[in-house]
């Protein structure tokens, strides 16, 4: 990979193969610059692709990293190192263009979430690339990625293998796999080999496009209303309205329906009664 230093106007070229390289001020230092501290900078170069970790903040196009965060560098970007250094990633010749936006990969890789409105769901938002804007939901138990036609989540990336890589859900945990990809498979920097698990704010990186992972966001469980006191019952209702001297059994207001039987009773004494002032009455006459 090639790299040009500049320093007090003065430009350097030079060249990293592939492999882990340290930039900094000490003896065993590959890359040394005597006014850095010893291991400053991490350079982890893959094929084409460069990732840089720091001991200290540095920036890259004049945003800030912090330290012991991995850096995904692309062709073109620049490097700020202390004292006025400056570490410029040329572009390959067959490489091509990436179209890929520096400072919003950066501030998605970075920040928790916040510019971005919660889901209900988890999802995907791709970052970079022609599908750029673009949110995938990840419903399903799997969910496999490629730029194929018979997978779950196409990406328009030529890079990107056909079955390119998995993401399984089990309840509310996901985890990333990689279907053995020529390019590979990147979380937050570093090359998945194993499944891994994916947490909020993660950036799976597969070619050129890099997608966020954001997780749903939990319902909270509205509070239960208060159950309403029962009235109560008829019978106590009633009885609590008697006179304290009053029977039980005996009903306070409108009087109650007569039986049949107690009208019978009255009609049979009504009719004794006549009869009894008719034989008076003819005894008398």
């Amino acid at each position: 990979m090639h790299f040009e230093f500049e320093h007090l106007g003065t430009t350097t070229p030079f060249e990293l193969a592939e492999g882990q390289h340290l930039l900094g001020g000490g003896p065993e230092d590959q890359v040394r610059l005597e006014a850095l501290p010893p291991a400053f900078l991490t350079l982890r170069i893959e094929s084409s692709r460069l990732t840089v970790e720091a001991v200290r903040p540095f920036t890259v196009n004049a945003v800030l990293v912090p330290p012991g965060v991995p850096r995904l560098v692309l062709p073109g970007e620049v490097v700020g190192l202390p004292e006025e250094m400056r570490l410029k990633v040329l572009q390959a010749p067959d490489s091509g263009t990436r179209g890929m936006g520096t400072a919003a990969v950066l501030k998605h890789l970075l920040s928790e979430g916040a510019d971005l409105p919660p889901s209900r769901a988890p999802t995907l938002t791709c970052l970079t690339g022609l599908d750029v804007g673009r949110t995938f939901p990840l419903s399903e138990a799997k969910t496999d990625l490629g730029r194929g036609t018979q997978v779950d989540l196409r990406l328009r990336d030529r890079a990107v293998s056909r079955s390119h890589a998995r993401i399984l859900r089990e309840g509310s945990s996901f985890t990333l796999v990689d279907l053995d990809s020529p390019n590979g498979v990147y979380l937050n920097g570093r090359r998945v080999k194993v499944r891994t698990p994916l947490a909020e704010g993660n950036v799976i990186e597969l070619g050129q496009t890099l997608l966020r992972f954001q997780a749903a966001v939990e319902d909270t469980a509205p509070p239960a209303p208060a159950l309403a006191e029962a009235p109560p019952p008829v019978e106590a209702a009633a009885a609590s309205a008697l006179p304290q001297d009053a029977p039980p059994n005996s009903l306070a207001g409108p009087a109650r329906e007569m039986s049949r039987a107690e009208v019978w009773l009255i009609g049979l004494g009504v009719a004794t009664a006549l009869a009894g002032v008719l034989v008076t009455y003819a005894l008398l006459s």
